[in-house]
C-alpha cells in the first residue's frame, strides 16, 4: 500500500507539472493558480467548445522594418507586442501565439468565462489605448497601430503536438473567420462580427460597417 500511495502521488504531481508547464506561457498567473487548484477543470486533449478569438496585427510593419537595423526593430516590436500581451492577460485571456508582428488570443478557455466575448472586446480597447500611450514615448517614425478582429463561435481547443513540440491552440472555422476579419481592419480599428456585437450590444457603441467580403468565403460577413 505504501508503494501504491507513493506512485499515485508522483503521478498526480506529474499531472500538475504538465498543467503548469503547458499554461504558464499563455495565461495570467492568477489563472494558472486556479488551474492548479482545480486541475480536473481542464483536459489536455482537444475538445469542441464556444470561444472568442482575437487577432491583432501591426499595420505597415513590413515596410516599416526595411530601413531599421535588426536590433532596433526587435526592440520596437517587443514594445508593441508587450502592450498586446498585457491587455490580453489583464482580461484573463489565453495568449495563444505571436506570429511575427501579429498576436492571437483566446477567451473562454481553458477555464470557462461567462463574459468571454466582453473580455475580448475590453482587451482590444485596452490594447488600443496602451498603443496610444506608447506613441507618447516613441518618435513619430516609430508609431504604428494594430488592426484588430474579433469573432466568437465553436472551435476545437486543445494541444496540437508533434514528437518535438506541443502547442495549446484552437482550430476551426471560427478561428479562420476572426483572422480574416482582422485582415480588413485598418490601423487603430477594431472590427467585430455581428455574433460578437449581439452579445455585448448593451456595453459598447459601434459604427456599423457594410458587409465584408473576406478571403476564402463566398458570402459576405456582417460586422
Amino acid at each position: 500500500q505504501g508503494v501504491t500511495i507513493v506512485v499515485d502521488d508522483v503521478t498526480e504531481q506529474r499531472r500538475l507539472q504538465i498543467v503548469r508547464e503547458t499554461f504558464k506561457r499563455y495565461l495570467a498567473p492568477a489563472l494558472v493558480d486556479r488551474l492548479l487548484a482545480n486541475p480536473d477543470q481542464i483536459t489536455l486533449g482537444g475538445q469542441r467548445q464556444n470561444i472568442t478569438i482575437l487577432f491583432a496585427d501591426i499595420r505597415g510593419f513590413t515596410t516599416f522594418s526595411e530601413p531599421l537595423p535588426p536590433e532596433q526593430l526587435v526592440d520596437v516590436l517587443n514594445q508593441y507586442l508587450s502592450t498586446a500581451a498585457d491587455a490580453i492577460l489583464e482580461q484573463e485571456g489565453t495568449l495563444d501565439k505571436f506570429m511575427g508582428d501579429a498576436v492571437m488570443a483566446l477567451f473562454n478557455t481553458p477555464l470557462p468565462q461567462d463574459d468571454h466575448v466582453l473580455r475580448a472586446v475590453r482587451a482590444a480597447l485596452t490594447m488600443r489605448a496602451a498603443v496610444a500611450l506608447l506613441h507618447e514615448q516613441l518618435p513619430e517614425p516609430l508609431r504604428l497601430n494594430y488592426g484588430i478582429g474579433i469573432h466568437t463561435g465553436d472551435a476545437v481547443v486543445g494541444n496540437v503536438r508533434t514528437e518535438q513540440q506541443m502547442n495549446y491552440t484552437a482550430i476551426g472555422d471560427a478561428v479562420n473567420l476572426a483572422k480574416r476579419i482582422q485582415e480588413n481592419a485598418s490601423g487603430g480599428q477594431i472590427i467585430i462580427t455581428d455574433q460578437v456585437y449581439q452579445q455585448i450590444r448593451k456595453y459598447v457603441m459601434v459604427n456599423p460597417l457594410a458587409p465584408l467580403r473576406v478571403k476564402g468565403r463566398g458570402a459576405t460577413v456582417a460586422a
